[in-house]
């Protein structure tokens, strides 16, 4: 959902994806869990303590990004603004199994660590967003897109992703991505790529997602004349480094 010229609109999230790579045998013992605290509430932090710390890998935030753009549609599509939502919040674990059939990722972003239209995101995102809303727009987006008709950050302050391998390449990987948004799962394929240099993994991963896969509904005014696209683009790219570090 997204905010379309000086009018409330909203914008679509979907978080995104993580995993695997090659691993040798693991014989080092597991590294202390992060705080309860730290985590959202049901995230399975206590799997990652109980595996060998050399193949379990934490997400670096700082270093890691996640971008969505949206996108405007409809015949009066031109009084509208493309927009882009930032994060670098995202965090979790990534488990690297001997048999990378038993792999697994789980992730977790803050929904207010959203940043809307950061003029350097929008610079970076290409042609399509040359152009910069005001930031009363900016502002009016953001609040609608964290309140309750969208993704409603009170009740539920994160959006929380867990990834199962579907086949695994030399540098890439097709997994099932299982995105929960306000308490709703959505599942779909997605390719990743990666690559390991000592303790760090660096994945990267880029898809579209449709707002009914979501379970969310695309802002629409005017009969649909203005309104927003179905599709949403996302890209993550993740820095995650080895317990043993």
């Amino acid at each position: 959902m997204i905010k379309l010229s000086s009018k409330r609109s909203t914008l679509s999230i979907a978080v995104a994806l993580l995993v695997l790579g090659a691993c040798q045998h693991r014989t080092a013992p597991p590294a202390p869990a992060a705080p309860a605290a730290a985590f959202p509430a049901g995230f399975p932090a206590q799997f990652y303590a109980g595996e060998p710390a050399d193949a379990v890998y934490r997400v670096i935030p700082a270093r890691s990004s996640l971008i969505v753009k949206v996108y405007r549609a409809g015949p009066l599509a031109a009084l509208g603004h493309n927009h882009v939502v930032t994060s670098a919040s995202t965090d979790g674990f990534v488990y690297l199994a001997d048999d990378l059939a038993n792999a697994r990722a789980d992730l977790f972003v803050p929904v207010d660590s959203f940043i809307v239209d950061d003029p350097a995101a929008r610079a970076a995102a290409g042609p399509d967003f040359a152009t910069q809303p005001a930031a009363s727009d900016i502002a009016g987006t953001r609040e609608h897109m964290l309140g309750p008709a969208l993704l409603d950050a009170t009740a539920f302050p994160y959006i929380g992703v867990h990834v199962a391998p579907l086949s695994v390449g030399a540098q890439s990987t097709r997994v099932n991505v299982s995105i929960d948004v306000r308490g709703k799962t959505a599942t779909l394929p997605v390719d990743v790529a990666w690559h390991r240099t000592g303790d760090e993994l660096a994945i990267v991963a880029e898809f579209s997602v449709d707002h009914a896969t979501l379970g969310l509904e695309p802002y629409s005014a005017l009969g649909g004349a203005l309104r927003v696209a179905d599709s949403i683009d996302l890209r993550i790219a993740l820095v995650a480094e080895s317990r043993v570090r």
